[in-house]
């Protein structure tokens, strides 16, 4: 299917969204994340993507924000949830595996949510803390007032939050991590950046050296290419995502990637 391009302005309407949530358009993909140093597989992301009948395969950017002004973030997350749940379990056999999912600002507000999310993994037979709760910086700091609340009561059911995205707004990891994280993203164009620019290393290395005196592992999104990976080794960056080490995949193609990847993986560890 034609790919809509990621960022660009496109209208759906709530009727749209609608015809895609009973029509199950929306899909999910995994994108997997691993330990700098060893390259051992942490876990995954799942992303949403819309097949949409007639503008192409969608991205997150290009009807999330239409969902929330629509009130109809809440059965998208249920969607999400649930599929990546099952498959979750359907990869049993991969012990510890853990699962990110991006959170919408618009549920922080939802004081049933944790609830209603720990039943889904009782349900799904997950363990919560295998759970992280993505929400990125801009998002957090505009509902701050609903933020600790929320992330409070995720955590006492044993869920872990991730703040994703760091680095796009003007918000200092101090502020932020006021706010009972685990783990801190950093924001894909600092590493696409970081084998030509000063300022993309150093904003890199500060995060990393930040982020470990608060007790938070790190995360750099966006690793393209072995000099990256090199760079992010030699600060400390816990865990890296990306396309050196494989592109965002359907829940049948991990499979083949999980029974390939010591080979794929090799050259990048000599």
């Amino acid at each position: 299917m034609q790919s809509t391009s990621e960022g660009s302005e496109l209208f759906v309407s709530p009727a749209e969204i609608r015809a895609a949530i009973d029509g199950r358009q929306f899909k999910l993909c995994y994108h997997p994340k691993v330990e700098s140093e060893s390259l051992i597989l942490k876990g995954f992301e799942a992303l949403i993507r819309w097949e949409h009948p007639g503008k192409g395969l969608l991205m997150p950017d290009q009807f999330i924000r239409q969902a929330e002004e629509a009130g109809l973030i809440g059965r998208i997350t249920e969607l999400v949830v649930d599929e990546a749940f099952a498959w979750h379990r359907s990869m049993g056999s991969v012990q510890g595996l853990s699962l990110s999912i991006n959170m919408s600002v618009k549920r922080l507000s939802d004081l049933d949510f944790a609830d209603w999310l720990f039943l889904r993994c009782r349900h799904a037979g997950i363990r919560p803390d295998h759970v992280y709760l993505e929400v990125s910086e801009t998002a957090v700091m505009s509902e701050r007032l609903y933020a600790l609340d929320m992330f409070t009561r995720l955590l006492a059911k044993g869920f872990r939050v991730s703040i994703d995205n760091f680095g796009l707004g003007r918000y200092s990891l101090a502020i932020l991590a006021r706010l009972p994280f685990s783990e801190v993203k950093i924001e894909k164009s600092f590493a696409m950046a970081a084998a030509q620019s000063d300022e993309a290393r150093a904003f890199i290395k500060a995060t990393v050296e930040v982020g470990h005196r608060m007790n938070l592992s790190v995360v750099a999104e966006g690793v393209e290419d072995r000099v990256t990976l090199e760079y992010l080794r030699r600060v400390g960056c816990d865990y890296v995502q990306g396309y050196l080490i494989s592109r965002p995949m359907t829940g049948e193609q991990t499979t083949d990637w999980l029974a390939n990847r010591r080979q794929m993986t090799k050259h990048m560890l000599i």
